[in-house]
């Protein structure tokens, strides 16, 4: 009967004990001063406190390589450095297939100068003014310089757009391998930021782009070029005063050229990067469909996808029609 009379004793002991009555101090320690000014410098210190932490077991070089592979900074790249991938015998089929789509270009302002020698000899022997013999001769070798323009048109244009398109095809396909070579060697936390279905969308949609980039339009740019120094210097050689008055828009074309591509290249990237990350739900989603269908989240899952497929073509309507509008407008400033 003792123990209970005792139990009951202490217990009022520990009760009527003054320092439990006392407000307890709070010590500061260094893990409430280190949270507490995380706070105050806000979200990103409390980031980087916790990344620290999740490091702090690791030695200092492994730790470095771990935040290069988790925070890959951006990397810009010239165009030219997308032919980094191309061999001897790449770069040699581009510089021939250059030369070819130069040439074709220069080629092309010689049949406005051929075609007005020929009206030239129409008119004449229209108005009796040649003999017809002469004229004959004029119109064969007029009708014979077109062939042979023709026959080295094609000639040319056709090397230049097979040896573009095979060097892009090759230069691109070498970056799909170099870039799974890549993927596949990073720390499986990178795919944590990255997203599965992004990796499958990068490797198909950039690299097309870039195909685009480095194929058949480097020769019609070139040819395009080409044409145009041509053309305004037999332009000078025949009528300057005429030529000095077209002159006067080449100005307001590259501004309006200029102006344009930078629209068309930004609302093409915000494009691409909503294309990537419905790419990512819908293999995220595919790939745990288990899962998604016991919790009844199909619906929710799909208007989140086509939430993405919406801004991507939003982003595309846009690109088309800034397009539409600078080549409208290009046609009109040159049609007038």
């Amino acid at each position: 009967m003792q123990q209970p009379e005792e139990g009951v004793s202490a217990v009022e002991k520990v009760v009527d004990d003054p320092q439990l009555h006392e407000k307890p101090v709070n010590k500061p320690d260094s893990d409430s001063v280190s949270t507490s000014s995380a706070k105050e410098h806000g979200s990103n210190t409390v980031i980087a406190t916790d990344e620290d932490a999740i490091y702090a077991h690791l030695p200092e070089h492994e730790k470095d390589i771990l935040k290069q592979q988790l925070d890959a900074p951006l990397v810009n790249i010239s165009y030219f450095g997308l032919f980094r991938y191309a061999s001897h015998t790449d770069i040699f089929i581009l510089a021939v297939s250059a030369l070819c789509a130069i040439a074709a270009g220069a080629a092309m302002p010689l049949f406005t100068i051929l075609f007005g020698s020929l009206a030239t000899a129409f008119q004449k022997i229209m108005l009796n003014t040649i003999p017809y013999s002469k004229f004959y001769d004029q119109l064969t070798s007029n009708v014979l310089y077109f062939v042979y323009l023709g026959i080295g048109e094609f000639v040319t244009i056709y090397v230049s757009t097979v040896g573009f398109i095979y060097t892009g095809e090759h230069v691109t396909q070498k970056i799909r391998e170099h870039y799974l070579e890549a993927i596949l060697r990073q720390n499986i936390a990178y795919f944590d930021k990255l997203g599965a279905g992004e990796v499958t969308t990068r490797i198909t949609a950039d690299t097309n782009l870039i195909q685009d980039g480095i194929s058949e339009k480097v020769g019609l740019t070139l040819t395009a070029v080409a044409t145009f120094v041509t053309a305004f210097v037999v332009a000078y050689i025949k009528y300057a005063p005429l030529a000095g008055i077209c002159t006067s828009t080449m100005v307001a074309l590259v501004l309006i050229m200029g102006g344009g591509s930078r629209l068309i290249i930004k609302y093409g990237k915000l494009s691409l990067e909503s294309a990537g990350a419905g790419g990512t739900v819908a293999e995220e989603v595919i790939s745990s469909i288990r899962n998604a269908t016991a919790f009844g989240t199909q619906d929710k899952l799909a208007k989140q996808y086509e939430s993405h497929l919406a801004r991507a073509e939003r982003w595309g309507m846009r690109l088309q029609m800034s397009l539409a509008v600078m080549v409208g407008i290009m046609f009109g400033l040159m049609q007038s």
